[in-house]
């Protein structure tokens, strides 16, 4: 009877095995062989706790053997119970000091608990007496964990050698293939693991890891899942499946993922660095700003996201409240010098420029080295007047270590000193080299032909309610100060999200085929359902007056305005040509019209210059054309004119146009009308090119 239950253990049949066991131990309680099979079974259907009572029993009526107490100490290790496991342990060894299993585990308990000198004794002492594969592989595991990758190798290939069926050695041998780079070697080793013990934890979780790392996000997804529910990698499931579905930008996933994770393991920083990444990527900016005051609020000690909510500020715009978080930080340690130095440029950057100034000089003992500082101490130095000091301090930035942007800042603040000094040569050299490697995704513009005004026909049909207001400028002419000085008024809605992409509409660069004569009625409801989609989309309300600002303008897109959105208007912002292109070159103008290729940007700016100039002499449509120096510097006279082609009373500058007419540090960010003058000699090839200094609104 005995004997055929000990064969269907050894089958497998673990329901009949165990049910012989059980019958055997019915007719003969105290059958050694019979306790350890049945804890055998119980052990492999999950009940740990009945397997130990078992051996415990055995181990009672032959307390001279020592393999019982191993067996006991291996069940109490796997649920969970170290002290029961190394009191077991070493109960074994007082009755067999040779044992090697024994050392190994007290070596594999110390590891566990983190005391490598006394884990290694274990192994070394385990090995003194056989070469046993899991003492080798503990010095492996140690050897990793302290860096040494060759010798862990050699150990941990040893181990598997003599141990080819472990799926713990293999679990181990994969790691130290990972820690060597040995991505390919590390994955057979892991997926020969989950072969030989599916479902293994540590495996499951390695090999999902090795994917996510070798961007292999939908293969590593089961290997997490798999993880849902084993206890003590709760964590790694969830954050695992966050990282997988976040690859993939399945974002809501992700962030579902996350969420349970911070719920096991709230002070986790690199899952809430996650969870605000995939929150920030489905463009849920103001909840990422609530999920970083919740984080600065509940974990005060994390500091880095008061620094991360102070950096977002900064890229909104919102330079009070960056300047509010790098104070805390600065209060919190005075010697920090980065929170010193973001403090100083966000002082600046709100226009603060004394108390910037003064706490910059304050901060240059923490902080000599840093060019962003030094950049503060330098235009300070110019707004005051003191330009010999501020080109010896410009001097002591290290050019070659400062990044680009540092560079760039330098060279156009040394043409700006040259400039003041009328050396106009040298600010031309600086102004350009300051611009080199800019981003210049310039719309193309061919030159317009002879006959395109006869394509510019008005439309029959009934002005759109809903017809924009356009809003026209080439760089240089000052387009971005009116954009500026209409959103300060409150009855008009600028758009100015061309700025940073396209919105795939009939203004953008794809260009609307308008097909002569009759309009299909279809064609002319799907066009201006293409405009107005985007807008609703971003909660822009249609029946307020829109200002359209349309930084790469083809004068092709009139036909579209004219024949599709009868009623539209347009602004053209207009000076000499001679003045944008000095100006454009000195100052910059949008993220992606760099000056970059100036021989390049000279032709295109007198085409783009052209095409404006055709609206306001041939286009059908009601256009006003104006010049932003003298709109700005008398918004109730000069200004009235555009105030009535808009529909307000008046201008009135508010914040915006501030912001915009001020440079960095305080500085000058553009050059009057007609400086143009100063550079007649030095930039005479490119004027020349240029059109005619006709100014419309002049």
């Amino acid at each position: 009877m005995l004997r055929e239950t000990i064969e269907h253990h050894r089958q497998g049949r673990l329901e009949e095995a165990e049910k012989g066991y059980r019958e055997e131990l019915a007719a003969n309680p105290d059958s050694s062989e019979a306790l350890r099979g049945l804890s055998a079974v119980r052990r492999l259907r999950g009940d740990l706790a009945e397997s130990a009572q078992l051996i415990k029993r055995a181990h009672e009526l032959a307390p001279e053997q020592p393999k019982l107490l191993l067996m006991l100490g291996s069940i109490q290790l796997e649920s969970g119970n170290i002290e029961g496991s190394r009191d077991a342990y070493e109960r074994a060894l007082a009755l067999d000091p040779n044992l090697a299993g024994a050392h190994t585990a007290l070596g594999h308990i110390a590891m566990m608990q983190g005391d490598a000198k006394l884990a290694e004794q274990y192994f070394r002492t385990a090995l003194r007496v056989t070469e046993d594969p899991q003492a080798l592989s503990g010095l492996g595991s140690l050897a990793l964990d302290r860096g040494d990758d060759e010798n862990a190798l050699k150990y941990l290939a040893r181990a598997s050698d003599l141990a080819p069926s472990d799926p713990g050695i293999a679990y181990a041998l994969g790691r130290g293939f990972a820690k060597r780079g040995m991505t390919a070697f590390a994955e057979q080793a892991f997926r020969n693991a989950l072969r030989l013990k599916p479902g293994l934890p540590h495996a499951s979780h390695a090999l999902g890891q090795l994917l996510i790392h070798d961007k292999r996000a939908a293969e590593a997804e089961p290997y997490f899942r798999a993880l849902h529910g084993v206890r003590g990698f709760e964590l790694m499931a969830e954050l695992g499946m966050g990282d997988a579905a976040r690859m993939q930008d399945k974002h809501e996933e992700a962030i579902a993922a996350y969420q349970r994770a911070l719920v096991l393991k709230p002070e986790h920083e690199n899952c809430f660095e996650a969870l605000i990444w995939s929150t920030g990527k489905l463009g849920r900016g103001e909840e990422v700003m609530a999920l970083l005051g919740e984080r600065i609020t509940r974990f005060p000690e994390q500091l880095r996201w008061r620094a991360t909510r102070a950096r977002i500020h900064e890229a909104r715009g919102r330079h009070a409240e960056a300047a509010a978080d790098w104070q805390a930080l600065r209060e919190r340690d005075p010697q920090n010098a980065e929170a010193n130095v973001e403090l100083v440029r966000a002082r600046e950057r709100n226009g603060e420029f004394e108390l910037a100034a003064e706490l910059a000089e304050a901060t240059v003992k923490l902080a000599a080295s840093d060019p962003n500082l030094t950049l503060v101490r330098v235009r300070a130095r110019m707004r005051r007047g003191e330009d010999a000091g501020a080109r010896e301090l410009l001097s002591t930035i290290n050019l070659r270590k400062a990044g680009k942007d540092v560079v760039r800042t330098c060279q156009n603040l040394s043409g700006q000193l040259h400039d003041r000094v009328g050396e106009t040569a040298e600010a031309v050299k600086d102004f350009r080299e300051s611009q080199a490697g800019l981003p210049g995704m310039l719309p193309k513009l061919e030159a317009l032909p002879a006959e395109a005004a006869a394509a510019t026909a008005a439309s029959e049909a009934a002005d759109w309610a809903e017809a924009p207001i356009l809003l026209l400028g080439v760089p240089g002419s000052g387009v971005e100060r009116i954009a500026a000085l209409l959103a300060d008024q409150p009855g008009l809605t600028v758009l100015r999200d061309r700025i940073q992409g396209v919105r795939n509409d009939g203004f953008d660069t794809a260009m609307v085929a308008v097909p002569e004569g009759d309009i299909p009625a279809g064609m002319i409801a799907e066009q201006r359902e293409a405009y107005l989609a985007p807008l609703r989309a971003r909660g822009v309300d249609p029946s307020r007056t829109l200002v359209d600002w349309i930084p790469r303008f083809d004068a092709h897109h009139i036909i579209y305005a004219q024949r599709l959105l009868p009623g539209t208007r347009v602004i053209i912002v207009d000076r000499d040509a001679r003045d944008c292109l000095l100006n454009w070159l000195a100052f910059g103008w949008l993220p992606y019209a760099g000056l970059n290729d100036f021989d390049a940007c000279t032709g295109w700016l007198g085409r783009a210059v052209a095409h404006t100039r055709f609206v306001a002499d041939h286009a059908r449509l009601p256009c006003l054309v104006v010049n932003a120096e003298q709109v700005l510097a008398d918004p109730a006279g000069a200004g009235a004119e555009l105030a009535r082609f808009v529909g307000v009373d008046s201008l009135t500058p508010g914040a915006m146009a501030a912001r915009v007419d001020s440079g960095p540090g305080g500085l000058p960010n553009r050059f009057a009308d007609g400086y143009w003058k100063t550079y007649a000699q030095t930039l005479a090839d490119a004027f020349a090119s240029l059109p005619e200094a006709e100014n419309p609104a002049s």
